[in-house]
């Protein structure tokens, strides 16, 4: 059986477009709820990260620099 390939030369979203078109209705509100939500669950990630700034903002007087330097990671190179 001999294929032929299909050459696009559209953006990206013509290219979905193309494909979604051809699924039901229901389909086509399933896909987008499961998108939105995607989306939702990417934000409440991103806002639950740390933020370096007020991480690192206290006060460090009380900080040992000699057991700093006893850690593991001190001085390490890597290797590129």
């Amino acid at each position: 059986m001999e294929t032929t390939a299909r050459t696009f030369t559209g953006n990206i979203t013509d290219m979905y477009m193309s494909v979604l078109v051809t699924l039901s209705a229901d389909d086509r509100l399933d896909l987008i709820a499961k998108l939105s939500e995607s989306l939702r669950h990417e934000r409440a990630q991103r806002e639950e990260r740390l933020d370096l700034r007020t991480c690192f903002a206290a006060d460090w007087s009380a900080v040992d620099a000699d057991s700093l330097r006893d850690c593991s990671n001190y001085g390490r190179t890597v290797d590129a």
